[in-house]
């Protein structure tokens, strides 16, 4: 668990993109950086268009679950 993540919607693709605005200590690397789905938006960088890497996926599981926020 990284922390309280926040999810976007892109287009019609609901939930297509999410980030940790404030991710824990632990990693903290995470802090305001967006990720975004690969198998439901296509992703484009100087024109051209990203895919996963080797091994990478995208697992669905939902919302955080078990976390309140303060």
């Amino acid at each position: 668990m990284k922390g309280i993540c926040d999810y976007y919607d892109v287009g019609d693709a609901r939930r297509a993109a999410w980030s940790y605005r404030n991710a824990y200590r632990e990693v903290d690397r995470a802090d305001d950086m967006v990720s975004l789905a690969a198998d439901q938006i296509e992703v484009y960088l100087d024109g051209k268009q990203l895919e996963p890497e080797p091994g990478q996926h995208v697992v669905p599981h939902g919302i955080d679950r078990g976390v309140a926020t303060p």
